[in-house]
């Protein structure tokens, strides 16, 4: 059983403590993102010149890692921020956008993954599949038909981040229309938000950043959690007239949305393999 009241005290936590969150992401999210972290009360820099790393990295409380729209100079910032974050003990969370349809993508995660400590791993069911070596149906950098999470799959699933959780000692976030969160064997299901996430751009990057900023001020569960609960109940807040008017109101709830409605609308499932 999910203590919700428990959960929803790390909200407080970041706007008396004003965390400096560091995300590398793809150009698509960097205002999302950005406003996301700042509604929550913490601080945001989206720095990726390399150059920089060493005077940003060590000074922040949390590093969000994000290969979309991937280029030389922010694999080489990934890379560097990477290890200065592990040397440090900063938590980080890498969204792994696109591995199930770009090779070179494949390839930066496995490097990354074998060299570094990464408390949370994220991706689609398209994108997990791809790094479980299984076969992947990606369109593009969204999850494919054949992949989605659905009653007949999401037990094979819930065992396939599982064995990446151990593998990698980390914490595994599979996104989709029921989140699958795991560590080991501890999994939680996530059934909230709408399929109107889907249909604007850098919903998921922003995801990222939000559970990056909880990341600063507790574990990676309770980080996960949170991040999803907050957009996914401020996307079933928001007017689905107009996708544009969507957005709009997504942005106002996620800043907004007050703890008593999420503790109403909370809907996880907590079991163990």
């Amino acid at each position: 059983m999910i203590n919700l009241k428990k959960l929803l005290t790390n909200r407080e936590k970041i706007k008396e403590q004003e965390p400096l969150i560091h995300a590398i992401t793809n150009p698509l999210a960097i205002n999302m993102l950005a406003n996301a972290i700042l509604f929550q009360g913490a601080k945001a820099i989206c720095a990726e010149h390399p150059d920089e790393m060493r005077d940003i990295v060590p000074k922040a409380k949390a590093l969000s890692l994000n290969i979309g729209n991937i280029t030389d100079a922010r694999i080489k910032s990934i890379e560097i921020s990477s290890r200065l974050a592990n040397n440090k003990n900063i938590p980080i969370i890498i969204d792994l956008v696109g591995i199930g349809v770009s090779k070179l993508r494949y390839d930066l995660s496995l490097k990354l993954l074998g060299q570094y400590k990464y408390s949370i791993i994220k991706g689609n069911s398209s994108e997990i599949l791809a790094l479980s070596g299984k076969i992947s149906n990606a369109k593009g950098v969204d999850v494919g038909c054949e992949d989605k999470i659905s009653d007949e799959n999401i037990e094979e699933m819930i065992k396939i981040a599982s064995k990446l959780s151990i593998k990698y000692k980390t914490t595994v976030l599979i996104t989709g229309a029921t989140d699958i969160l795991v560590k080991e064997k501890d999994y939680y299901l996530i059934k909230n938000g709408c399929e109107e996430l889907s249909k604007i751009t850098a919903t998921g990057c922003m995801l990222t950043g939000l559970i990056s900023t909880f990341l600063s001020v507790t574990d990676e569960i309770n980080a996960s959690l949170l991040g999803l609960l907050i957009l996914e109940i401020s996307a079933e807040l928001s007017k689905k007239d107009k996708p544009y008017s969507f957005f709009v109101n997504l942005m106002d709830n996620i800043a907004t949305i007050k703890n008593e409605t999420i503790e109403k609308s909370a809907k996880i499932k907590k079991g163990i393999l």
